[in-house]
């Protein structure tokens, strides 16, 4: 079992590496916004980013959640210019997790208990692997993240399709090998709607970008995967936004690339605030509503080394859609770099308010990694994590084995 998930991971990298054209690098990668691409003369873009995880649970609440697993974390942006403003665009993920998280389509991990029930039959298949200690690239769906039809000028952009709501800092932006984890367990993702972005340049004072959005979650066939098969989801599955009408939405705006003469600090801030409603679904107590304040700053302290400093604050009220249960998020984050060297560090405290005493326990979650990138594209970094969740402590060492490649 273990030799045949292997080879459907090289073979899906494969088609990956084969599929992406090779013509020109070096341009900058942006998770939002296509018109970073404006300037090349290519009617195709894309990104192609490759992490595998190497980790060793050295500490856990039970003995037999101590173990070795190896998983991925990839992902391939694709995009193709139609003329006049506009493009379609697509993220296909590759993406295993870690012990203790699970593979939700909304990444909210408290949203779809119910599916769990769905793939008992899946997880049985998988018992005896996990019994038997190690494991490796276990339970990797291959799915279609995102899929839009977008428009974009200096001014304006529209897309409609499948995409994530834009809410705070996109979670690759989170430094260290395990950096991005805990931030993606708690965004909006994989849901079918429309939105637009108001952008507006203010000169010296930077350049801002409004977006709007409404949604709900994907029903589509899209909603699967393959490789390791989620299921389809459908409107009886419940969960939040799962309304099959646009009664969720999310709105945000945020903002970089200031300028002063006399105030080069201020050159270096950027931000986002952002606010979002999803509705309840047929097995939730109340519609979830977020608030978010996201601070980035970066400098370069000398010709080789630079600092990236990242706070986000998420307050999320009937969590889950849950009524009796709030919980915050609070993160900062640290990244340092060294000609090819970087170090990347993050703290995450998660304020849990809840009647259920099993739900009433705060947690938080440190990492810490450092690394080299090689001038192929190749990188690799060494990590260490401790994390407080729901009563368990965890922890764990790794390494990362990454590889880059956009055009």
């Amino acid at each position: 079992m273990k030799n045949r998930l292997y080879t459907k991971l090289l073979l899906s990298v494969a088609v990956a590496l084969v599929i992406v054209p090779a013509s020109v690098f070096g341009q900058d990668h942006d998770h939002h916004d296509h018109t970073a691409h404006a300037d090349s003369g290519s009617r195709f873009y894309g990104h192609l980013d490759v992490r595998i995880h190497l980790d060793n649970i050295i500490d856990a609440e039970e003995a037999d959640e101590e173990f070795n697993e190896v998983y991925s974390h990839s992902h391939i942006e694709l995009g193709a210019r139609l003329g006049n403003g506009f493009s379609i665009n697509t993220n296909i993920k590759l993406e295993g997790e870690p012990s203790g998280h699970s593979h939700g389509h909304g990444g909210e991990e408290d949203e779809h208990e119910g599916e769990e029930d769905e793939h008992e039959g899946e997880e049985d298949e998988h018992e005896g692997e996990e019994d038997s200690g190690d494991r490796f690239f276990e339970d990797h769906p291959l799915l279609i993240e995102q899929l839009t039809l977008n428009y974009d000028n200096d001014k304006f952009s529209a897309y409609v399709g499948k995409f994530n709501p834009i809410v705070g800092f996109d979670y690759h932006n989170f430094p260290g090998i395990y950096g991005y984890q805990t931030v993606e367990g708690y965004i909006i993702r994989e849901r079918i709607g429309l939105g637009i972005a108001l952008k507006h340049n203010a000169g010296d004072y930077g350049k801002h970008r409004l977006d709007i959005s409404t949604f709900f979650a994907d029903t589509t066939v899209l909603s699967n995967s393959i490789l390791y098969k989620r299921g389809r989801t459908s409107k009886e599955d419940g969960g939040l936004s799962n309304t099959e009408d646009f009664s969720s939405f999310a709105i945000s705006l945020g903002g970089s690339d200031f300028y002063s003469l006399s105030n080069n600090i201020v050159e270096g801030l950027s931000y986002r605030i952002g606010y979002a409603k999803q509705a309840a679904g047929i097995d939730n107590e109340d519609d979830e509503t977020r608030y978010s304040v996201s601070l980035g700053y970066k400098h370069r302290i000398t010709q080789d080394l630079s600092a990236k400093f990242l706070a986000e604050y998420v307050d999320i009220n009937h969590f889950g859609g849950e009524a009796s249960h709030d919980r915050t998020y609070s993160t900062t984050a640290l990244r340092l770099n060294y000609q090819q060297w970087n170090l990347g560090t993050s703290y995450n405290y998660i304020d849990n308010d809840a009647e259920e005493e099993d739900e009433n326990h705060d947690g938080d979650v440190f990492q810490i990694s450092v690394g080299y990138l090689f001038g192929n594209g190749i990188g690799l970094d060494l990590g260490y994590q401790r994390s407080d969740e729901e009563n368990e402590v965890t922890e764990r060492i790794g390494a990362m084995i990454s590889y880059s490649y956009q055009f």
